[in-house]
């Protein structure tokens, strides 16, 4: 697959962020280059014929209405356990026949190409992104004016499909919603979708697509940014993990006199660390939170630790991006906490883990100074084996 960086998908990133970004939809013409790369017929088939996708990864619409799963799904036996909605291949193939759009929800889930390609937006929005795609016959419309309460990439690989697009209600409430013809008006871009063309829709913009002389592939990007609400709540959540507010107080009826007054002193508490809280690292975490919600991970946990069995004294670690917490020294001593393993290190150890960089490279035998170097390769195979170090090459 060929890769595809940001500004292949909006063009110049100042300009989308000024002009676009949340306000109107962008469209560009031959944005990218091999789209069947990203995703071609051949690899839906393929996909299909592993018969292993279930509902409601794999949907189907016909008419303007979801096929039941029962009509294109079967029971089948898998050493032993009974699968009740597997794929049939020959079923899927027949509602397409049929005029019906084939509908893949998260393909980044199954298909490591695409995680891939909308890591590429994850990255740059800090946001959870979920690729599904539309298989739609010749000459029929997949679905009814409507507006989805997220940002979209629309990425044509296959076909073409004409896209017709209102800019987005001056107020916006976030809910799905469908319309009439009438209820629109005029569309502010109307255009046929060819293989390399990209569309971007603002959050709640109205759209429908129908493919026209050729069958279409397309993939809908779905970019989930969290509101501000969504923000703060995760803010406080951190904020209040600290063992003063790990208490149960009794609220109901007859509760004692001095509670309220304890809840006022919660409550300024947390005022306090908000008020005290840097914004710039806070965003920072809160992005990097959104890079690792579900269908954004990535890494190579089995080949970097297969790898630990063969390590070399002067083979070249570096810290991983798991969280640690550092203890207090006591008798020369660190505890550390990381991934729910509790662990004491000498605390010059401690201090080497602490003071390396995002990106820094040690020798697996200097991390424990002072040990013999065998030794010290074995104990730091046992730091990357609970995920707080890794390999580096």
């Amino acid at each position: 697959m060929t890769s595809h960086t940001f500004t292949d998908l909006v063009g110049d990133e100042k300009e989308f962020f000024a002009e676009y970004f949340n306000k109107k939809p962008l469209l560009r013409k031959g944005a990218l280059k091999d789209p069947q790369g990203i995703l071609s017929l051949r690899r839906l088939d393929e996909l299909v014929q592993l018969e292993v996708i279930r509902p409601p990864y794999l949907r189907a619409n016909l008419k303007g209405a979801g096929v039941p799963d029962q009509g294109f799904t079967q029971t089948v036996t898998v050493q032993g356990t009974d699968l009740t909605d597997a794929i049939v291949p020959e079923k899927v193939y027949d509602l397409f026949r049929a005029g019906a759009t084939i509908v893949w929800s998260s393909l980044n889930h199954l298909d490591s190409s695409l995680r891939s390609f909308t890591r590429v937006i994850s990255d740059r929005f800090g946001a959870k992104t979920d690729c599904v795609a539309f298989l739609t016959p010749a000459g029929k419309q997949g679905f009814s004016p409507h507006h989805d309460p997220v940002d979209l990439f629309i990425v044509q690989t296959e076909g073409t499909k004409r896209w017709r697009l209102w800019n987005p209600a001056e107020v916006r409430k976030g809910e799905a919603a469908s319309y009439t013809a009438e209820q629109l008006g005029e569309p502010v871009i109307d255009v046929l979708l060819e293989p390399g063309d990209v569309l971007y829709l603002p959050y709640d913009t109205p759209h429908a697509a129908a493919a026209e002389e050729l069958a279409s592939v397309h993939l809908s990007i779905m970019v989930r940014p969290r509101m501000w609400k969504d923000l703060l709540q995760q803010t406080v959540e951190e904020l209040v993990r600290e063992p003063q507010f790990n208490e149960f107080p009794f609220i109901g009826t007859d509760r004692e006199a001095g509670t309220e007054a304890l809840f006022a002193h919660q409550l300024r508490a947390v005022a306090e660390r908000l008020t005290g809280l840097e914004p710039g690292p806070e965003l920072d975490r809160l992005a990097e939170l959104g890079r690792r919600m579900p269908g954004n991970s990535a890494g190579h946990t089995f080949q970097s630790t297969a790898r630990l069995d063969t390590l070399e004294p002067d083979a070249p670690m570096r810290r991983t991006d798991a969280a640690v917490e550092f203890g207090t020294p006591a008798d020369g001593r660190v505890q550390l906490t990381v991934g729910g393993h509790r662990i004491a290190v000498p605390a010059p150890v401690a201090e080497i883990l602490a003071g390396m960089a995002a990106g820094q490279e040690t020798a697996a035998a200097a991390v424990f100074p002072g040990v013999p170097a065998e030794r010290a390769t074995r104990m730091a195979q046992g730091l990357a084996r609970i995920g707080l170090l890794e390999a580096a090459a």
